[in-house]
């Protein structure tokens, strides 16, 4: 069996690394062949090729930053999935595939490009979408005629948030199947394979345990330090962009020091999906004033575990008695459930 995947490509965000391996390693169990596609319309980024003359007067060292990182990131997509970059046409490859999978992250959000999102150039029994995230509370009104119409001509339909499951049996009349992110199919033990220690973690300074942070931003509140401080921990910002070794972090060295931190303090989906891999401690917190539709995969994922008092308030602030202490409890009753639930979608519909 010759299955497709289409997903967002990048080289420039983690978690969308992550849930694209994850999906890329669990159809290899089902299918013979796996590929992505990378849609033309979406040119590969090879950081390598700086354009430097573009960039902003004193911003080259954070663009050399950046291009290492993405490099790195790069470097990890290529050794580990097949990625096909020789689309010229999508309704080309109609006949070369048994399955097209669509999915993770937001490939159903109208403010990203996606060609082909809905698989729409495909027979539609080849059709199955896999988690699809579309974030945004409401869609537009002049989309929604055209997503209603292309989501019921797929017969294999899942996706991840349940705000998102209500909005297309809103829209369809029908509701779609509730499965998690694609970095829930892999144990933590298929996650620590590929782990990597970075050579620049200090035994001295690190070893006996570290606060790790992952904003996007780049820029950790106050109250992680004052946290850090509390607990007499050094810190590891992620994406500090003026520590060089810390900000070009790669993929299998992000694992490595997800699953060996005290504890992580953060904003991201995916980082806080990982802490819950690995059963670490952490805290999310909720910078700023957020739309609470782009909190809601996360909320729909701490619902699901039990822990949505792992969440910070709107002025940053940690009721929690002792942040290092957290039940898992409802996440090991759960997870094993999820991903049997995410294994009978996926063989129903390539298995048919």
């Amino acid at each position: 069996m010759r299955v497709a995947m289409m997903t967002l490509n990048v080289y420039d965000n983690y978690g969308n690394m992550l849930q694209k391996y994850a999906l890329y390693r669990t159809l290899k169990k089902f299918a013979d062949s796996v590929e992505v596609l990378w849609h033309p319309a979406t040119k590969p980024f090879y950081p390598y090729k700086l354009e430097l003359e573009q960039q902003a007067e004193g911003n080259l060292r954070q663009a050399v930053f950046r291009g290492v990182r993405e490099y790195k990131l790069k470097q990890f997509n290529d050794a580990n999935m097949v990625t096909r970059f020789d689309i010229t046409y999508l309704e080309e490859l109609a006949d070369e595939y048994d399955y097209f999978v669509v999915g993770s992250d937001q490939v159903w959000n109208p403010e990203f490009s996606v060609p082909g999102r809905f698989l729409e150039f495909a027979p539609r029994e080849k059709r199955i979408a896999y988690a699809a995230s579309i974030v945004i509370p409401e869609l537009p009104k002049n989309v929604q005629g055209a997503y209603k119409k292309k989501i019921l001509e797929i017969p294999h339909v899942s996706v991840r948030e349940k705000e998102g499951c209500d909005l297309v049996e809103k829209l369809t009349g029908k509701r779609p199947l509730q499965v998690v992110d694609p970095v829930f199919l892999l144990t933590a033990d298929e996650w620590r394979a590929i782990a990597k220690r970075p050579p620049w973690l200090d035994k001295k300074i690190y070893d006996n345990g570290y606060l790790m942070t992952y904003f996007l931003s780049g820029t950790i509140p106050e109250q992680v330090n004052r946290l850090a401080n509390k607990l007499g921990l050094p810190v590891i910002n992620m994406l500090d962009k003026n520590n060089f070794e810390h900000y070009i972090t790669g993929i299998e060295e992000f694992i490595y020091l997800l699953d060996h931190a005290t504890i992580l303090c953060t904003y991201s989906f995916h980082g806080t999906a990982f802490a819950n891999i690995f059963k670490k401690p952490f805290i999310v917190y909720r910078v700023g004033k957020l739309r609470t539709t782009r909190f809601s995969r996360l909320g729909s994922l701490l619902e699901m575990f039990g822990l949505s008092d792992r969440v910070s308030d709107m002025a940053l602030n940690i009721n929690l008695d002792d942040p290092l202490k957290i039940d898992f409890t409802r996440r090991e009753e759960v997870l094993p459930l999820e991903r049997k639930k995410a294994f009978n979608f996926l063989a129903n519909a390539l298995w048919k």
